[in-house]
């Protein structure tokens, strides 16, 4: 019976693939040895005269030896027909194998075979602006070396005429002192030319000994157009030949990175795991079952192996979605592979204090609780009362988040009030004042509690949520896109104030902001204007702000996982949940790009879009975060059809602070996609100014393609004359205008 069932991460499968390659590595090197012995023992029964009168050799120097490496090596004949086919073909070969079987051999003669090449010198220039990035450019093959050599003929030439002038003013200071002596002597008397002599004379030594740093400094000093002599980093001086670079020696995780766990570590088939589907959303399945539907799938492949009665499938890209860890928080993970297996041996199941089970192989690691961060332990090494990361019933949030965004003092102030409910009710007949000796808390405490007056303000926000039903907030949460939309403008030009007095919004746009306002009131049924205002102002132009001062209602953005404070100066962090259903993530990032995207206008030529991009700004500390942040963003729109090109890094107008740009790719069916599937919330002139701007270049392109259709061209060369593809010309005839109709 099949015992054990596993998923197994990226690395476990590249582990699974190098542990096959080496087997039959392994298998061939042993072929080789025995065919050697073979030969060896057939060569010591033939006589030495004879074999000396077969080959008429009188020593090794004798035997013609081929001068292609390839035809040099022994033992490896279906390496070296693979060798000569990937040459041929321009194909890349992977060698695994233990050391001396031939690999680097092998590598030269690859190398040997290639077709002859354009060779370059690879040469490294000083960067005067930044000498972390030095400028990388190629040069013909041996002029490398050439670049070198003016470079520091130049500099010496420098530095020549330097030295003569140092040397000229070096002698004067020596012979100045002695003048100045004779003619203050004549002029001044004794007394004074000792005076002058002296100011001179110290003054020729400081100069002295200026001169010697200067020698010896300007030895060490950067020379050269440049800012200093160039390096060659790959030299081809006088080689016709690409070369061939010998790796033998890393060790196995340089080749393809190290294994981070154990891919056998195996579940319980009967185990339950959560699956996430567009349609159905997270639905929990065991084990067993996911799996065997997975295997019954015809288009899969099955691997076997005979070891254990081994089974595995490698699964197509965006299949199956799991709920797991990334990053510290609950999120949304691809599987890529699975696998079964029979299992003998020990198995370890775990019990959680909410009755839910576990069981899994010794060395599996678990998910837990330790320091405040996620740390994966093995299950035999998990002691009682660790805290393991499991997922609560398709919860987001509930009471002890909200609580959770208080001080250390109140939230024990929140533990003692529960510590004094679950007392009162075990204990029913109890007055407060026996229940404060218990407790061993002051009688006016429990006094008022008994009154039900002066609980804790952490319930009191949290008892507010319940009311409206928003505690606990789960995922099937009917407002939950219509949050997501609100915690995304918080990213972009809204947020919380450091100090917690209000949730706001700022734009250009007063029906954005009035719009951001209505949102609030139906998430937490407010009544019209409750708890808020619009302030009219603007430090680079009109702007409108609404703000909303219900500390209930920041308490509970924070608790999902608003920013608080100056942007700038905080790291920014998507919420882990809005990854569970793309419709979250379409509502949070709408309203973050409805802030933070550049929109741009047709050039004055007419003949492109200026630049596409979305900015945030940060301290140069959180350069990593703001990238890793951006680097999230573009997968969305990539997953959305949408390309991006790079991260550019540059100045602020706040002092002290980058700004830091994913740049969009311009090119017109990008920028089509980007308006088809991307949803900007928030904004209604920036849409309308972006689809102004397409608008106009768009009309220009299909007027041209129409008039060049009239004149008798093919679509095709419409298409090459207008710089269009395909896809981009489908768009624009069949979706664009459309689109432009309903904006």
């Amino acid at each position: 019976m099949v015992a054990g069932k596993t998923i197994k991460s990226k690395s476990g499968e590249k582990k699974s693939e190098i542990g096959t390659e080496k087997e039959k590595v392994k298998i061939e090197t042993k072929r080789v040895k025995i065919e050697i012995e073979k030969v060896n023992q057939s060569q010591s029964k033939q006589n030495q005269k004879t074999e000396t009168e077969e080959f008429n050799l009188n020593s090794t120097k004798d035997i013609k030896i081929s001068s292609r490496i390839i035809d040099q090596v022994i033992g490896q004949e279906d390496a070296v027909e693979i060798i000569k086919k990937a040459a041929l073909q321009r194909r890349h070969v992977l060698l695994i194998g233990e050391p001396g079987t031939g690999k680097s051999m092998l590598g030269l003669a690859l190398a040997e075979l290639l077709p002859k090449e354009k060779l370059v010198d690879v040469v490294s220039y000083p960067n005067p602006h930044d000498e972390n990035k030095p400028l990388i450019r190629t040069v013909p093959a041996g002029k490398g070396r050439e670049e070198v050599l003016k470079s520091r003929i130049d500099g010496a030439r420098m530095f020549k005429n330097q030295n003569i002038l140092m040397f000229i003013l070096a002698i004067v200071a020596m012979i100045a002192p002695w003048w100045i002596l004779r003619v203050y002597e004549q002029k001044l008397g004794a007394t004074a030319a000792a005076v002058m002599f002296t100011a001179f004379f110290i003054g020729g030594m400081f100069f002295l000994v200026a001169f010697v740093m200067f020698i010896n400094f300007g030895k060490r000093m950067p020379i050269g157009k440049e800012g200093g002599v160039p390096k060659v980093i790959v030299d081809n001086f006088k080689k016709d030949q690409a070369p061939f670079y010998d790796a033998t020696g890393a060790h196995a995780g340089a080749l393809l990175g190290d294994v981070l766990h154990d891919p056998f570590q195996t579940f319980f088939g009967g185990d339950k795991i959560t699956v996430i589907d567009e349609k159905k959303g997270l639905t929990g399945i065991t084990m067993v079952k996911l799996i065997d539907n997975i295997f019954k799938t015809p288009t899969h492949k099955i691997l076997k192996r005979e070891k254990n009665n081994y089974e595995a499938i490698h699964l197509p890209k965006d299949e199956l979605f799991i709920l797991g860890e990334k990053e510290g928080l609950v999120s949304k993970v691809e599987v890529l592979s699975t696998n079964r297996y029979d299992y003998q041996g020990e198995m370890i199941k775990i019990t959680t204090s909410e009755n839910k089970e576990l069981i899994v192989t010794p060395e599996h690691k678990i998910a837990v609780w330790r320091n405040k961060i996620i740390e994966y332990i093995e299950a035999r090494n998990i002691k009682k009362g660790d805290e393991v990361v499991s997922k609560a019933e398709d919860i987001i949030i509930d009471e002890q988040d909200i609580i959770n965004t208080y001080n250390q003092r109140q939230q024990e102030q929140c533990r003692l009030y529960y510590q004094y409910i679950s007392i009162k009710e075990k204990n029913p007949n109890w007055g407060y004042k026996r229940i404060a000796k218990v407790m061993g808390q002051p009688i006016g405490k429990t006094r008022w509690w008994h009154a039900k007056k002066h609980i804790p303000f952490p319930i009191q926000t949290a008892n507010w949520l319940k009311e409206r039903g928003l505690l606990p907030l789960t995922i099937t949460h009917p407002k939950l896109p219509l949050i997501a939309k609100v915690i995304g403008a918080t990213f972009g030009d809204g947020g919380v104030f450091e100090n917690l007095n209000g949730i706001f919004l700022s734009s250009s746009e007063k029906e954005a902001v009035q719009e951001f306002g209505s949102d609030l009131e139906e998430i937490f049924n407010l009544s019209k204007d409750e708890n808020s205002r619009i302030i009219e102002g603007g430090e680079y132009g009109h702007s409108w702000c609404y703000q909303n001062t219900n500390r209930n209602v920041i308490r509970f953005f924070l608790a999902l996982g608003a920013p608080k404070g100056n942007k700038t100066k905080i790291e920014l962090k998507s919420p882990g949940w809005i990854k569970l259903n793309n419709k979250l993530e379409d509502e949070f990032y709408g309203s973050f790009l409805g802030g933070e995207l550049g929109t741009p206008i047709i050039h004055k030529q007419g003949n492109y879009l200026t630049t596409l991009e979305v900015g945030i700004t940060g301290l140069p500390r959180l350069k990593e975060n703001r990238i890793f942040f951006l680097n999230e963003l573009g997968d969305y729109l990539h997953k959305n059809r949408v390309n991006t090109t790079s991260i550019y890094e540059g100045t602020s107008k706040t002092e002290g602070s980058l700004v830091f740009r994913l740049l969009i790719e311009k090119k017109m069916d990008n920028v089509l996609l980007f308006l088809i599937n991307i949803n900007l919330n928030y904004c209604k002139y920036k849409v309308d100014r972006l689809y102004k701007a397409l608008g106009e270049w768009a009309m220009l392109k299909k007027n041209k393609y129409n008039e060049l259709i009239n004149r008798g061209y093919g679509a095709e060369h419409a298409m090459k004359v207008l710089n269009l593809t395909p896809n981009s010309l489908y768009l624009l005839l069949n979706h664009f205008e459309l689109k432009e109709v309903t904006a």
